[in-house]
């Protein structure tokens, strides 16, 4: 099937006549069964009319246009029924007579209209077409280019600096999809990366249900010396293209068992894409997708955190300093080895502890686990550190800590244990505030 758009003449002389005789076909064919309404005059007043002659009309059906009305004279509404273009009235002859005005989208006495301009997401000016193949099953599928804006397309967060987003960290625009064939007509739109991650990109889309034929769409960004990009499904189904400016596009049947099809959420499909040529061929499925597993992509997407405040004077021996401190926070967050004894004050701590045990992210809490990322020495016996918490549930990073040398010892301050109760439900009490580094931003400023 061709999406190519077909041009129309557009003429008011064409379609007065195309419009005049799609009317007056109408007309003609519903006399013998609707003769009472069109043979009846709407000022006689009869309750009565006989049968319309079903030879000829009774009322004259023509195109309402001012080049066929002589100057100066006023065309009845109801005796003369007929459909014009834009700045016209159309008038329909009935029990009353009813006109609707298409400059103004007005109505006369008895009915109202509905209708307007229609509209579409993509606009009108024509997109490039970046891909376009017809399947081994018939289906024309194409890819065009759409909107694009720069990055990243939102305000950075207040106190990040002169720090900005990768380009592959958010889409750059967005892919126009169109699919046509075998009962199919449907158009879609997937992200589109300017410079992708490690050069690749693949986005997926469910299309086709809504007509009865679901397909898997996958959209494919591929390095320049890709020479063809493969997808196999998990119930054996697979399509193969060879990319065209840089993109791919292939399509998949989806079983009648997919879950995704309708789509009634977010589903993430088991599929595997092969990217041939290049060094050696690369696989990334479904799952590898979601780049926000992985280590490079999140330093290269996350901004930096704030810093620590300047070290100070040094302890004697700073290396087994910090590692004392290491060992308090691991007894802390230790859920069979916990100490009391580790922290500057425990005021509220037990009781904060019961109620996360009680609450509903008292699983949570046990898997926790604490590790200190960096740290700096302000004074002999202070020390700040930055420090994740991660947990059965999820991963809790750029947290800030202070540890204290108190009685021969170092020890978390109470501030710190607290701050991380309080994530899970735990009430220490009052006296205690969030431990946030000088550097960072301060809200509403």
């Amino acid at each position: 099937m061709e999406l190519q758009p077909v041009e129309s003449e557009t003429s008011d002389g064409v379609r007065r006549r195309v419009v005049a005789g799609v009317i007056a076909a109408m007309l003609v064919a519903g006399a013998g069964g609707v003769g009472y309404g069109l043979g009846r005059s709407v000022d006689d007043g009869a309750t009565s009319a006989a049968p319309a002659d079903t030879s000829t009309p009774t009322s004259e059906v023509r195109a309402a246009s001012t080049d066929q009305v002589p100057s100066g004279t006023e065309e009845p509404a109801a005796e003369e029924p007929g459909m014009g273009t834009a700045g016209s009235t159309v008038s329909v002859a009935g029990d009353s007579a009813t006109s609707i005005s298409a400059t103004s989208g007005g109505v006369g006495p008895g009915g109202l209209g509905s209708g307007g301009f229609g509209w579409s997401m993509y606009g009108a000016e024509p997109l490039p077409t970046l891909f376009e193949r017809t399947t081994e099953g018939g289906l024309t599928v194409r890819a065009q280019q759409g909107q694009q804006w720069e990055q990243p397309p939102f305000e950075l967060p207040v106190g990040v600096g002169e720090w900005t987003p990768e380009p592959w960290c958010f889409e750059s625009g967005q892919l126009r999809i169109a699919l046509a064939g075998d009962g199919i007509i449907d158009v879609a739109g997937v992200g589109w990366w300017r410079e992708p991650f490690k050069g690749r990109a693949v986005s997926w889309i469910p299309m086709g249900g809504v007509d009865g034929r679901p397909q898997w769409v996958v959209v494919v960004q591929a390095p320049a010396d890709t020479t063809a990009v493969s997808v196999a499904f998990a119930d054996g189904s697979a399509d193969r293209a060879e990319p065209q400016n840089g993109v791919a596009v292939l399509v998949v049947p989806a079983g009648e068992s997919d879950p995704a099809l309708p789509a009634d959420g977010y589903v993430v499909p088991e599929f595997t894409v092969t990217f041939e040529g290049g060094a050696e061929p690369v696989e990334l499925s479904a799952a590898d997708v979601n780049n926000w597993d992985d280590p490079e992509f999140q330093d290269s997407c996350s901004p930096p955190p704030p810093a620590l405040p300047e070290p100070g004077e040094q302890p004697a021996d700073p290396v087994a300093a910090q590692a004392a401190i290491v060992d308090v926070m691991t007894l802390v967050y230790d859920a069979t080895e916990r100490e009391e004894g580790v922290v500057t004050d425990t005021t509220g701590i037990a009781e904060a502890r019961e109620q996360v045990a009680a609450g509903g992210f008292a699983g949570e809490a046990d898997s926790a686990r604490a590790t200190i990322e960096e740290l700096v020495f302000t004074s002999p016996t202070e020390a700040w550190f930055r420090y994740r918490v991660d947990t059965s549930g999820a991963g809790l990073s750029d947290r800030y800590g202070i540890a204290q040398f108190v009685d021969g010892s170092w020890k978390i301050t109470r501030d710190t244990v607290c701050q991380d109760l309080s994530m899970a439900g735990g009430d220490c009490g009052g006296g205690w505030q969030q431990v946030v580094p000088p550097s960072a931003p301060i809200l509403g400023d």
